[in-house]
């Protein structure tokens, strides 16, 4: 008998728990909302980068009700997965509506003082429409957890220069006057030297290719700060100012040679020109013309920026990078080949060669002469050979005289002056004498070509030809 109503009592216990899990299952909200996926724009963002979060968020197709997204809020995750509104990031309100099976997406952003992982929390709260009845609706609350690694900020520009030739300001269809240059990734003119290179989109093709001096400038962000407010000026200073001598340089602006006079003036100032923003791994490419240059130029070209770090403390533009460009670029390369010195009876010596181009650029006016050294008396005034235009990969036959004392010199110098891209140079061959043991009169011999030697800028001729003074100029085509 006393067991009845300890069995009715376990019995009434159980009815109440499952009534109880009954009631639990009827409170919590039709609205099934989900937040899919968490997407940084970036992998790796760094320090300082400004950094988008894509957060999908979904009201499943199985949910019987929809739910009006009130906000996505992003936050420093708490201890045990808490947040606190001090930690808040960034907060997105009245996002909108989802039915049963809709997605949406808000992109919340952020930025990190400091490097490594750091955990952050989603925070999804939307409002469930009431279905009817009982159903009087309810507060839906999601949150999920994501990390992003972030890395040291770097904060670097690569400055790249080339000097373009008169082919590169010319496109395929120039002669059906469309205009335009041949230069991949051009977006932008700047500088000044025939008429002004900051002309309207419209404009660019003709401006560009009346340049004086063109140089290509790639401006490219190889850090992971955006470089903003980047801006380019051109410094050039002259090469063998002193006449002491160039090389021949490729316009790749690592070339060594002479340092020409660290004190003389600049050959050219241009700039600032502003260009626009660059993100880390993109780049910019933009023509400056440098103007009309008279004489050969070490052309600087500095790139002067900030990046996004800089902003919070309102730095100016205080990073730099630079470039080096040898403009205008020399393309033809003239060299002696094929030398015969013989000395006739009357002690008088004949150089007889070949003047060939190695380059890639036309030689043109090109004269040749007996330099002065010891020993060997130079060419007469008017008695220059002219050699004319040698072509890329040719080669034009030449002959001097000269007296020379065998027992002074051993060698003739043979001056090579020639006319690329406007600019006269003047460059420095030698060519052996023949042995004495041949004998002084009446033998001949065959000299070895020697090095090229250095080579002097004259100055800016506007022709392509040189007019030499004197009343025999010569020259043999073969």
């Amino acid at each position: 008998m006393t067991l009845t109503p300890t069995r009715t009592t376990a019995a009434l216990l159980a009815l109440l728990a499952l009534l109880g899990a009954v009631g639990a299952v009827t409170a919590v909200p039709d609205a099934r909302i989900a937040i899919d996926a968490v997407d940084a724009s970036s992998s790796e963002p760094a320090v300082g980068e400004r950094t988008a979060l894509n957060v999908t968020v979904s009201n499943s197709g199985g949910s019987p009700a929809a739910a009006d997204v009130r906000s996505v809020r992003l936050f420093d995750a708490g201890d045990a997965g808490d947040v606190d509104d001090d930690d808040l990031r960034d907060e997105a309100t009245a996002v909108g509506a989802l039915s049963a099976g809709d997605a949406t997406d808000v992109v919340l952003w952020t930025r990190f003082d400091e490097p490594g992982e750091h955990r952050l929390t989603v925070e999804v709260v939307a409002e469930q429409e009431a279905t009817g009845g009982d159903d009087d609706g309810g507060t839906v609350t999601v949150t999920r957890d994501v990390v992003v690694d972030v890395q040291p900020a770097e904060v670097a520009l690569d400055v790249r220069t080339r000097a373009l030739s008169p082919a590169d300001l010319r496109s395929d269809d120039e002669s059906e006057g469309a205009g335009g240059i041949s230069v991949g990734g051009i977006e932008g003119v700047f500088g000044g030297g025939s008429g002004g290179l900051q002309a309207a989109e419209e404009d660019e093709a003709e401006s560009v290719r009346s340049a004086d001096s063109a140089v290509a400038v790639t401006v490219v962000n190889t850090g992971t700060s955006t470089a903003d407010r980047v801006s380019l000026t051109a410094v050039g200073a002259p090469v063998g100012a002193s006449g002491g001598g160039d090389d021949a340089g490729d316009g790749s602006g690592d070339e060594a040679g002479d340092d020409g006079d660290g004190g003389a003036e600049p050959t050219v100032e241009v700039g600032p020109f502003v260009v626009e923003d660059v993100a880390p791994g993109e780049e910019r490419q933009v023509v400056v013309d440098l103007g009309p240059l008279d004489e050969r130029s070490d052309v600087t070209v500095t790139a002067a920026f900030r990046s996004e770090l800089d902003a919070p403390v309102g730095a100016g533009a205080n990073r730099t990078a630079e470039s080096t460009v040898r403009y205008p670029p020399r393309e033809g390369s003239p060299t002696v080949t094929d030398a015969t010195v013989r000395t006739t009876d009357d002690g008088e010596v004949v150089v007889d060669a070949n003047l060939g181009n190695e380059g890639t650029g036309e030689l043109e006016g090109v004269v040749v002469s007996v330099a002065g050294a010891e020993g060997v008396d130079p060419t007469p005034a008017g008695r220059e050979y002219f050699v004319g235009s040698v072509g890329a990969g040719d080669f034009v036959a030449f002959d001097l005289r000269t007296a020379a004392n065998a027992s002074v010199a051993d060698s003739v110098p043979i001056r090579i002056a020639y006319t690329e891209r406007g600019v006269r140079y003047t460059e420095t061959a030698t060519v052996a004498l023949p042995d004495s043991s041949d004998g002084a009169g009446g033998g001949s011999g065959s000299g070895a070509v020697g090095t090229l030697g250095t080579l002097g800028l004259v100055g800016l001729v506007g022709g392509a030809g040189v007019a030499v003074a004197g009343s025999v100029i010569r020259r043999r085509d073969v």
